[in-house]
């Protein structure tokens, strides 16, 4: 294992990231088991010069912790739960590496109300951050690291549950690959292929339809840009802000989505499964949702505020995919997302607007911009969905059971 996580690091840190003109790295660990690799990242990073690089734990168990024993009214921003970090480095235009580690399950015993609570503290703590990190304005990106817990919502009882999870995530990842860097040179190359088609087709509007009962139009913005992995920062440098990444996306129009979705997978919010839903629009906005587990869950996400009831983000995934073709649920939305056709509730990507760096929330909204304080993403691709578009080349099957068709 010591030879692919060299290699991970090598990924991270020589494609993933970028030290262009700031020399400064934070890296966010998961979980306490995970120090040994962040410290690892410091290591590798010092010899590239990069001196200034804080490891910030927010170990998820300790998190629980804390809210197991503290009344709501007594949530307050602390160590535990602080997050302040992230606006000095994002600052300064340092890079951002977060070291993620899915618990499924584990705050199935904690009250939404307390984690609303404790969401609402944090996002006090990183403001800047979180109105810049959609921008670009620094590199920053989310990796995967394995643990028991995830490894046996995905593989159940299995004695090497753990192994199975790591092996995955690597050969996910393309770090079984000879030289993983070329290996995601030739990924781009492909993906930016149907970048390149997404935006010539100038599409004005989607309907996506399939056997679940998803029967939904999403109209798409007039200078609506498509983007995927093949991204710079506001100073120039590459980057790709997930590993993996197998998406093209973009940002609809949040007031003319109007229909019924389904979602193809578990969605993991704050820990909390929501699980088999469907969500109604109605002139942009929700109207109502279903979901057979994580009612009230969907229900927080959804009505939190009056921008979370609109989209945000269009994605494709073909489902003859890398994870798709695992066959495996991953319980987690960075791997889950990236192996199905998805949409997002709240806020937008303004790089999915041409001209749109210098636009004000008020700007982006009168264009058909959603903004808000969240964004999350939900899974809808299926074997059998297919995307009719309104194009400049006229009605097009974009998309055709479940793979491009363009």
């Amino acid at each position: 294992m010591d030879i692919l996580e060299e290699k991970y690091i090598n990924l991270i840190l020589q494609r993933c990231l970028n030290f262009n003109q700031s020399k400064s790295l934070m890296i966010n660990c998961d979980l306490k088991e995970h120090l040994y690799f962040a410290n690892k990242i410091k290591k590798a990073a010092n010899k590239l010069g990069v001196y200034d690089v804080c490891i910030h734990l927010n170990d998820k168990n300790e998190v629980h912790e804390y809210l197991k024993n503290t009344y709501v009214d007594d949530i307050k921003l602390n160590p535990i739960i602080d997050k302040t970090d992230w606006n000095e480095y994002a600052k300064k235009g340092g890079a951002l590496l977060f070291l993620n580690s899915p618990t499924p399950g584990l705050m199935d015993d904690i009250p939404i109300q307390k984690m609303k609570k404790m969401k609402e503290e944090t996002e006090k703590s990183i403001k800047y951050y979180r109105e810049n990190s959609r921008k670009y304005a620094f590199p920053w990106c989310i990796v995967n690291m394995p643990n028991e817990i995830w490894a046996k919502s995905v593989f159940g009882d299995s004695p090497d549950a753990y192994k199975k999870l790591y092996l995955n995530i690597m050969k996910i990842c393309m770090i079984d690959k000879n030289d993983p860097l070329k290996a995601w040179e030739e990924h781009i190359k492909n993906n930016n292929y149907y970048k390149k088609r997404l935006n010539d087709l100038k599409i004005k509007t989607m309907h996506f339809s399939n056997s679940l009962g998803t029967d939904l139009t999403v109209g798409i913005p007039d200078d609506a840009v498509w983007l995927n992995l093949d991204k710079t920062d506001a100073k120039g440098g590459q980057m790709i802000a997930n590993m993996p990444s197998y998406e093209i996306f973009t940002a609809p129009d949040f007031r003319k989505t109007n229909g019924i979705v389904y979602s193809s997978k578990p969605l993991y919010y704050n820990n909390c499964c929501i699980d088999d839903f469907c969500i109604t629009f109605e002139n942009g906005k929700v109207i109502s949702c279903q979901a057979e587990k994580g009612q009230k869950v969907l229900e927080q996400l959804i009505y939190e505020n009056e921008n979370t009831r609109y989209l945000g983000e269009v994605a494709l995934v073909p489902f003859d995919s890398p994870i798709s073709n695992t066959g495996l649920v991953f319980n987690d939305t960075l791997f889950d997302e990236n192996a199905a056709c998805h949409l997002a509730v709240g806020d937008c990507y303004p790089k999915c607007l041409k001209n749109s760096q210098n636009l004000s929330k008020k700007e982006l909204i009168e264009r058909g911009l959603n903004v808000s304080k969240n964004h999350v993403d939900f899974m809808i691709g299926t074997s059998d969905l297919n995307i009719t578009a309104e194009t400049s080349e006229g009605k097009k099957l974009i998309f055709k059971n479940g793979n491009f068709n363009i």
